[in-house]
């Protein structure tokens, strides 16, 4: 409905994925490489963990793009599949004839004359899990033991697991110790920062036809990436949503009001069924945009992690030890900086808790934010770097964790102080 009027040839923002809209940035290119440099090496087995709508669908509908033409799929798409039918699904999908009379030592042996088959016609096959966090161990087990299905050179069957951070703790379990040890490489989808959100709501709408002035003001790009947390399905949706609203509110741009629209659109709809149609869903929005428009410009103010910095230093004390030292004086970010890749080398544990994230021109109110963290007694679990890939942007890390649950009960519980940039759990960078 809005296509025509921003000048798109399609729709940018769709939650199907379209491999011709791949974004590579957030690493999302370099991992899709790493993982098709893994299928060549021909060796273990290939972990992908992220969160609910982090592009892990996306990301394999590129690798079968991006595979060599020998390359042979085969997809787990059930996660509740039993142990005892893993191997009758696999050997249907590569066209065995299997009688579900046969006992699985029997479908095993057909599984492994047909894997040969294939190997001798230098075909590769690899079996893709989605979901995999929901399989049952039992399932897994039996799948790793395929794994041990070789010639002397290389395996009959590579595996690629799909799934979101839960994976890891599910995998922890000692009943599948041996399957945790055969995973040779390990690849974390992460959030994408406000830098990158920019980047990407761009990328898409270029892709999708449009030329000219961008279509989302900084305010709202702000806004949106607090809202979605960085996750890609999000992203789309509240994108959508909002160019729609602007599109009722003849606007030439997206403004954090056409946001807000969006994200009230998406608490009504979760109380909705599936048969809602699209015009109540635009009737809905035009009523939002009738009686809300003026409560929304005068209310909304967007934040973003500097302006939460200014918070917490507008809450301080005015007689506190901060006042002290001068703010140009950026004494602990300077350590904290220079001890990152110490931490990041040194820990064996997997997940922390992106607290804030700022611009290089912020130094002063991330010295100030940590100040105010060492009076809480924490500073000892904070840990900042700077990405330049990024833009050059501080990211302020808190804590380690070895399990997903654990880093979920330390953000349920994290001081007030620490809370008010929206943070959120994420893998630590390697």
């Amino acid at each position: 409905m809005y296509l025509e009027y921003f000048g798109l040839k399609k729709q940018p923002f769709g939650i199907t994925p379209d491999t011709s809209l791949f974004f590579k940035g957030a690493e999302r290119g370099d991992i899709l490489e790493a993982i098709v440099y893994a299928l060549n090496s021909g060796e273990g087995i290939i972990k992908v963990v992220g969160e609910v709508g982090s592009g892990k669908t996306m990301l394999s509908r590129m690798l079968t793009k991006k595979a060599s033409d020998n390359t042979v799929f085969v997809f787990l798409l059930n996660p509740s599949i039993q142990a005892e039918q893993v191997l009758y699904a696999i050997a249907y999908d590569l066209g065995v004839d299997v009688d579900e009379s046969k006992q699985s030592i029997q479908v095993l042996h057909l599984l492994q004359k047909k894997l040969f088959e294939l190997y001798e016609e230098s075909k590769k096959v690899v079996l893709i899990i989605d979901e995999a966090q929901q399989m049952p161990l039992a399932t897994l087990e039996e799948i790793r033991l395929l794994s041990n299905l070789e010639t002397e050179t290389e395996k009959l069957l590579q595996i690629i697991m799909f799934g979101q951070p839960e994976l890891d703790e599910h995998i922890d379990t000692p009943s599948v110790r041996q399957l945790r040890e055969r995973i040779t490489y390990s690849f974390y989808l992460s959030p994408l920062s406000h830098t990158l959100v920019e980047t990407y709501l761009a990328f898409r709408l270029e892709k999708a036809g449009h030329q000219g002035r961008g279509v989302f003001k900084q305010s709202a790009i702000k806004y949106l990436t607090k809202s979605s947390h960085g996750t890609l399905r999000r992203l789309n949706v509240l994108a959508d949503k909002a160019l729609l609203a602007a599109f009722l509110d003849k606007k030439a741009e997206v403004e954090p009001k056409h946001v807000k629209i969006a994200l009230q659109d998406g608490v009504k709809e979760q109380n909705k069924t599936r048969t809602s149609t699209v015009a109540a869903a635009l009737s809905v929005i035009a009523v939002l945009l009738g009686v809300g428009v003026f409560y929304w410009l005068v209310q909304f103010e967007p934040s973003d992690s500097s302006m939460a910095a200014k918070r917490i230093v507008q809450q301080m004390p005015a007689a506190s030890s901060v006042s002290a030292e001068p703010q140009s004086n950026n004494t602990l970010l300077a350590n904290k900086l220079d001890a990152f890749e110490a931490w990041k080398q040194q820990t064996n544990k997997k997940y922390t808790i992106r607290l804030l994230l700022a611009s290089s021109d912020k130094a002063s109110l991330v010295e100030t934010f940590l100040r105010s963290v060492r009076n809480l007694g924490d500073i000892e679990r904070l840990h900042v770097s700077q990405v330049s890939s990024e833009g050059n942007e501080y990211v302020v890390y808190y804590d380690e964790f070895s399990q997903y649950s654990d880093a979920l009960k330390a953000l349920n519980t994290l001081p007030k102080k620490l809370t008010q940039s929206s943070p959120y759990i994420s893998a630590i960078p390697k």
